[in-house]
């Protein structure tokens, strides 16, 4: 059974507790691949299981630096876009899905998952980049959205 894309329960329960700031400075989003994984909305947290590996990849996956926030008025959707697509230079990585998790923390949980993604098969780099293309940051396309 392959990733299911969506936001995690922990995600949304921890935006009621107060518990994300998408602010870098506040706190640190990162990016992890996995290979064969099976995440959905239930998924709690990063997780080493099954984590991608490879040349130019580090267990834990890679900081997504800041993000930004826009509200669309007329759709009443409130999103965020990473400005920079996570790359890993110069890498030999195959992975079947990815995990936005905010490290640290303890509200929900410790390393909390906000959202996986499931590339749609296997995905590689060889002595190249690899790069998770992630959406245009608009109301209806952002991964991270709320209505």
């Amino acid at each position: 059974m392959a990733t299911t894309t969506s936001l995690t329960n922990n995600f949304r329960k921890g935006l009621l507790q107060g518990a994300y700031d998408f602010d870098a400075a506040v706190q640190d989003y990162y990016m992890a691949l996995y290979n064969g994984e099976t995440h959905n909305q239930n998924t709690g947290a990063y997780t080493v299981t099954n984590e991608a590996s490879g040349t130019g990849y580090t267990a834990a996956g890679l900081d997504m630096g800041d993000f930004t926030q826009a509200t669309d008025t007329t759709n009443h959707v409130s999103h965020l876009d990473n400005t920079t697509d996570p790359s890993w230079a110069t890498s030999t990585i195959t992975a079947t899905a990815c995990m936005i998790y905010r490290n640290g923390g303890t509200v929900p949980v410790a390393n909390a998952s906000v959202y996986v993604g499931d590339f749609g098969g296997s995905r590689s780099s060889s002595a190249g980049t690899f790069t998770v293309v992630l959406p245009a940051a608009a109301y209806n396309t952002s991964i991270i959205r709320l209505a």
